[in-house]
C-alpha cells in the first residue's frame, strides 16, 4: 500500500493505545511508535488531518516497518473493543447473520494453555470467541488445527480487499468493514450456544440436501421411467420409419427409374407423332395448295374455253352472215333448221362442262373434308399426350411429397435425439454437484463425529450420506 496513509494510533506513557484527537500537539504527546518504538510528533493543523509523524533525527524510524495494515488491525480491535458485539455467520455452507452482543472484550490476550494470541477475545453468555483479522496474513494451518484441538469458537475475518477512501482510516470505515467483509469459522466448539446453533444449522442443511435429493431422485425415476418409454417408442418408431423409409426410398427409386423411362418413352413417341403430324400437316397444307391451284387453272381453261367459245361464236356469227349472203336464196325451211342444229350443238357443250366442273367440285370437297378429319384426329392425340404428360408429372410430385414428409419426421427424431443428449449432460452435471457435495459433507463428517462424540450426543443418521451422495445417477 501507499506509504502516504497517516499514522493516528500509537502507545501513550502508560503504553496503552491511544488516538491522535486525545493527547497535545508536537512532542508535548509523548508518544511512541507502535511498530519501532521511537518518540512520535503530533501534528494537528488546520490542513491535514491530525496524524502521529516521526521525529526526523530518530535513528530508529529508519527501520520502522509501520503500514496502513498496522493501524487497520488497531482500529478494528478498538472497534470490537467500544461496540462489544459483532455479526456472524451462523454454518459453513449457506449460513445466516446473527449479531452477538459481547459481555467483555480482551485484546491480545493468550489463550489458556496455549501461546496463542488472537487478535481479539470476546466473551458472550459465559461462552469463548477468539477473532482474528486478515488483512495481508491469514491463518496458519498449525494455529486453525490447534484451535480444533482446544475446541474452541474461532472465527476469522478477510480485510484484504479494503481500500481507504483517505489517508486516514475512520473508525465508522472498520464499522462498516466488519457489517460487509467475509468471514469464515476456522473452528467451533462441540458445546455451547454458538455450536448448538451452527451444528442445527447444518445438520438441517443437510437434512435438506436429503429431502432435495430424495425429492430429485423420484422425479429423476419417474422422468427416467417415461424417458425409456418414450426412446423405446421413438426407438420402434424410427425402427419403424427406417424400415418405411428404405421401402419408399426403393419404391421410389423403382417408379422413378419405370417413370423416367415411361416420360422417355412417351415424350420420344409424341415427338415422332408431332414430327409425323407435322408432316401430314404439311401435306395437306400443299394439297390444298395443289388444289387450289387445280381450280385456278380449271378456271383459267374454263375463262380459255369461253374465250375460244366466244371466238368461235363470233366466228360462227360471221360465217352466219357470210352463208346468210351467199345462201339467201335458201327457202325459210331450211334457215330454220340450220338455226336448230346449232342451238342443240350449243346446248350440248353447256352440259357438258358443268359436268366437269361439277364433278371436279365434288373431287375436291371430298379431299378438303378427309383431310380436315385428319387434322382433327391429329389435335386429339396431340391433346392426348399432353394429358398423359401431365399425369406422370402429377405422380412425380406425390412422390416428391412423400420424400418430403419423410425427411421432416427424419428431423423431427433428430431433434428428440438431441434433446435426450442434453437430458444426459445435465444428469451428469447433476451427478457433479453431489459429488461436490459428498466431498464436502466427507470433509466435515470426521469433525461432526468427533464433536457429537465428545459432547454424548449420539450421531443422527442412521446411513452414510456421503455414499448416498456418492451414487451416481444413470442416465
Amino acid at each position: 500500500m501507499s506509504h502516504n496513509y497517516k499514522m493516528t494510533r500509537a502507545y501513550n506513557e502508560q503504553n496503552w493505545i491511544t488516538s491522535i484527537d486525545d493527547v497535545h500537539r508536537g512532542l508535548k504527546c509523548n508518544c511512541t511508535c507502535v511498530d519501532c518504538g521511537s518518540q512520535l510528533i503530533a501534528k494537528k493543523g488546520a490542513i491535514q488531518a491530525n496524524h502521529f509523524a516521526h521525529a526526523p533525527d530518530d535513528q530508529k524510524a529508519k527501520n520502522c516497518k509501520w503500514s496502513y495494515e498496522t493501524e487497520l488491525h488497531l482500529l478494528a480491535k478498538e472497534v470490537l473493543s467500544n461496540n462489544k458485539q459483532l455479526t456472524i455467520p451462523i454454518g459453513n455452507f449457506d449460513p445466516y447473520s446473527f449479531t452477538l452482543i459481547f459481555d467483555h472484550v480482551e485484546i491480545e490476550t493468550p489463550i489458556a494453555n496455549s501461546k496463542r494470541i488472537p487478535d481479539v477475545i470476546g466473551y458472550s453468555k459465559g461462552e469463548q470467541i477468539l477473532i482474528e483479522i486478515a488483512v495481508s496474513h491469514f491463518c496458519e494451518t498449525d494455529k486453525v488445527k490447534e484451535y480444533k484441538r482446544l475446541n474452541k469458537n474461532a472465527i476469522e475475518f478477510d480485510f484484504s480487499n479494503f481500500v481507504p477512501t483517505s489517508d486516514v482510516i475512520t473508525l465508522k470505515e472498520v464499522n462498516d468493514l466488519f457489517e460487509n467483509s467475509n468471514a469464515k469459522w476456522l473452528s467451533i466448539a462441540p458445546a455451547g450456544y454458538i455450536g448448538e446453533i451452527c451444528h442445527a444449522h447444518e445438520r438441517q442443511l443437510i437434512k435438506d440436501l436429503m429431502n432435495e435429493r430424495d425429492k430429485f431422485l423420484s422425479e429423476f425415476e419417474h422422468e427416467k421411467t417415461s424417458l425409456y418409454s418414450a426412446v423405446t417408442l421413438l426407438r420402434e418408431q424410427l425402427q419403424n420409419l427406417s424400415y418405411t423409409k428404405n421401402n419408399l426410398e426403393v419404391i421410389v427409386k423403382n417408379d422413378e427409374e419405370k417413370i423416367r423411362s415411361a416420360y422417355r418413352k412417351e415424350y420420344k413417341g409424341l415427338v415422332e407423332n408431332i414430327k409425323y403430324a407435322s408432316q401430314k400437316l404439311a401435306q395437306i397444307n400443299e394439297n390444298i395448295a395443289s388444289r387450289s391451284n387445280l381450280k385456278n387453272e380449271i378456271d383459267k381453261y374454263e375463262a380459255r374455253l369461253r374465250s375460244e367459245l366466244n371466238f368461235k361464236n363470233q366466228d360462227l356469227i360471221s360465217k352466219k352472215k357470210k352463208l346468210l349472203e351467199d345462201i339467201n336464196q335458201l327457202n325459210s325451211v331450211k334457215s330454220f333448221t340450220i338455226k336448230e342444229n346449232k342451238e342443240n350443238a350449243i346446248k350440248a357443250f353447256q352440259k357438258e362442262k358443268n359436268l366437269l366442273v361439277e364433278q371436279f367440285n365434288k373431287s375436291l370437297e371430298s379431299e378438303v373434308s378427309e383431310l380436315s378429319f385428319r387434322k382433327l384426329k391429329l389435335e386429339s392425340e396431340i391433346i392426348q399426350l399432353y394429358e398423359d404428360r401431365d399425369a406422370v408429372q402429377k405422380s412425380v410430385n406425390e412422390k416428391q411429397l412423400r420424400l418430403e414428409s419423410i425427411t421432416v419426421q427424419k428431423h423431427e427424431i433428430e431433434s428428440e435425439r438431441d434433446r435426450l443428449e442434453l437430458l444426459e449432460k445435465s444428469i451428469i452435471k447433476q451427478n457433479r454437484l453431489y459429488l461436490n457435495a459428498a466431498k464436502n459433507i466427507e470433509r466435515i463428517t470426521p469433525d461432526l463425529k468427533e464433536l457429537t462424540r465428545k459432547a454424548g450426543i449420539p450421531w443422527p443418521f442412521t446411513h452414510d450420506l456421503v455414499d448416498e451422495l456418492s451414487k451416481e445417477i444413470k442416465p
